[in-house]
């Protein structure tokens, strides 16, 4: 099914597939591992568009079917909704290549330092790039940087690749511009008969200080998140509904609302909602460290 819906897009939509736009993708999507054509990705991109605004169309319908609204908001509705629909599953399918690249090379780079104690440990037996590589395919714990690996290993066996070939190939598309420097070291410490387990050895120490300094950096950032809940989501609501409390036993209204109201509001709407906008802050800039 999946490469019929692939064929069905190109078929259809094959031609705008083609434009600049979604040509610019090729390298994302080659850095992201994703196996796709840039003029394919985009013809899928432009058909699952139309089918979400489709749907959307078919359930704004359905709804106007069961709650009856005047000509103007029905018209409105029709129209936002499948638009809204369509926009959105466009901007998502455009930019997955590129979040995906970001956290393919995230996490390379915070597994670099033990995949390349591990690689350092390999060399030092004296075996041949190609075995090297193939030993670090082993290692699950290394999945984005096995997965790099294992395109060393194919290009020297499927595609009759010399090693330095293989290498750099690899190292022209990954997606973390360290282990692109590692690779182009490796490369010029074959070429040029260099110590290449001394080489990895540096680099290896190299990364691991790089991480310790990200390690230590991120835990000063979550010490100011920690101030900044403390004060925002924790000290500031409770002294606003201790106030609101004592206006509840004077009465009145605020912004129109009855001082109960708008404690309930604030309790399971206001309060939830920053909470997990809060969680969501610290899932996106959580550097994996």
């Amino acid at each position: 099914m999946h490469r019929l819906y692939k064929r069905l897009a190109v078929a259809l939509f094959g031609k705008l597939g083609d434009l600049q736009g979604f040509q610019k993708l090729k390298p994302q999507l080659e850095a992201a591992g994703i196996p796709v054509l840039a003029a394919t990705w985009g013809a899928v991109t432009i058909l699952t568009s139309l089918l979400a605004a489709l749907l959307a169309f078919g359930m704004a319908g359905f709804l106007l079917l069961l709650v009856p609204l005047d000509a103007l908001t029905a018209f409105l509705l029709l129209f936002t909704v499948p638009v809204f629909a369509g926009l959105m599953t466009f901007i998502l399918l455009y930019t997955y290549p590129g979040s995906r690249t970001s956290r393919v090379k995230r996490s390379i780079e915070n597994d670099m330092p033990f995949a390349l104690a591990h690689l350092s440990a390999i060399a030092s037996s004296g075996i041949s790039p190609e075995y090297m590589f193939e030993l670090l395919t082993s290692f699950d714990e290394y999945k984005h940087i096995a997965h790099q690996a294992a395109q060393v290993v194919r290009n020297i066996r499927l595609l009759g690749m010399s090693s330095v070939g293989a290498i750099t190939a690899v190292a022209e598309n990954t997606p973390s511009p360290t282990f692109k420097q590692v690779l182009t070291g490796i490369v010029f410490n074959i070429e040029k008969g260099g110590d290449i387990t001394t080489y990895i050895k540096q680099m290896a120490d190299q990364a691991l200080f790089d991480y310790k300094l990200r390690r230590e950096k991120y835990l000063k950032t979550l010490g100011t998140y920690a101030d900044i809940y403390a004060a925002l989501l924790v000290a500031a609501p409770l002294m606003m509904l201790a106030v609101l409390g004592i206006l509840a036993v004077i009465g009145g209204e605020i912004l129109g609302l009855a001082i109960p109201d708008l404690i309930a509001l604030l309790t399971y709407i206001v309060l939830p909602t920053l909470n997990l906008a809060f969680l969501g802050l610290l899932h996106v800039t959580y550097p994996g460290v």
